[in-house]
């Protein structure tokens, strides 16, 4: 990792991942996505990548040096609703989110893809916050996904970057997961991924998402750690013995007011590297 970087340096290293992965190459592990950007595009339609996705690009390059490979593509819209984006995407849509959005499958990859109004933190919020790819950063669990980048440019200037107050980048500075907003609808969720990710990046929990996962952990139950993750993730990524010895952890260590750093699981493997002779070399870590 670089010595000196900063929240501008950090900002222009995800816009030249983002550039790199929507950049037409001969790649065949990309084509699917710049599918899905070419159809939204060719009919007008405003969008964004967000979260999770730009994690995966940016933690890829700037830890270990090499381009990211999400485990999912989050894709955020503007003028078109959900039906137009179901009928749209007819021929790959697999289901309805719980989240209210889209899942597709396209190739070997999985598109989550939902109206910008449709975000979960608008529709159930207090109504404050107006629906727009600028608030998106305030919507997520957790700072390491509060950020959207434009899928496309526009009349010849750079992509724009949403970052809010940009707890995202100083997250990534900081090595640190840390609560962003704490009302979601899947709490029991948000603790097994808080977990997971820590353990796989090897960043810190900082103290406000160690107070949520202290207070939500002791009521999850077996039952609950198995189902949440297969729904998520596809499979269980980790038994419930090890979320409970993570969380009791996390108590402990929040209890002397610094970030609580878990032991790694190893590098898990959620998606298959690409195979085609134009992949990136070395294949990538997957989060």
């Amino acid at each position: 990792m670089e010595t000196k970087l900063t929240v501008a340096g950090l900002k222009r290293k995800l816009l030249e991942e983002v550039n790199s992965l929507v950049h037409r190459n001969g790649s065949v592990w990309k084509e699917p996505i710049l599918d899905v950007v070419h159809e939204l595009r060719q009919s007008r339609v405003k969008a964004v990548l967000f979260g999770g996705t730009l994690r995966s690009l940016l933690v890829s390059r700037i830890f270990e040096g090499r381009p990211g490979r999400p485990r999912d593509i989050d894709v955020v819209v503007s003028g078109a609703p959900l039906p137009w984006l179901e009928k749209k995407f007819a021929d790959i849509v697999t289901r309805r989110t719980r989240f209210g959005g889209l899942q597709l499958k396209h190739g070997a990859w999985q598109f989550d893809v939902w109206p910008v109004a449709d975000t979960w933190a608008f529709k159930h919020g207090d109504g404050s916050e107006r629906p727009s790819f600028s608030a998106l950063p305030s919507t997520t669990p957790f700072n390491l996904e509060a950020v959207a980048v434009e899928a496309w440019t526009r009349g010849g200037r750079p992509r724009a970057v949403f970052s809010g107050d940009d707890r995202f980048f100083e997250g990534i500075l900081d090595r640190t997961i840390e609560l962003n907003r704490s009302d979601n609808p899947f709490p029991e969720l948000t603790v097994v991924r808080a977990l997971i990710m820590a353990s796989e990046l090897q960043f810190k929990i900082g103290p406000r998402l160690a107070s949520y996962i202290r207070n939500v952990a002791a009521s999850i139950s077996k039952e609950v750690v198995e189902r949440v993750q297969t729904g998520h993730y596809g499979h269980v990524r980790i038994d419930s013995r090890t979320l409970y010895e993570f969380a009791r952890l996390v108590t402990r260590e929040s209890s002397f007011g610094n970030g609580c750093e878990l032991p790694s699981m190893g590098q898990l493997n959620l998606w298959p590297a690409p195979v085609d002779a134009s992949s990136p070399r070395g294949h990538v870590r997957v989060l």
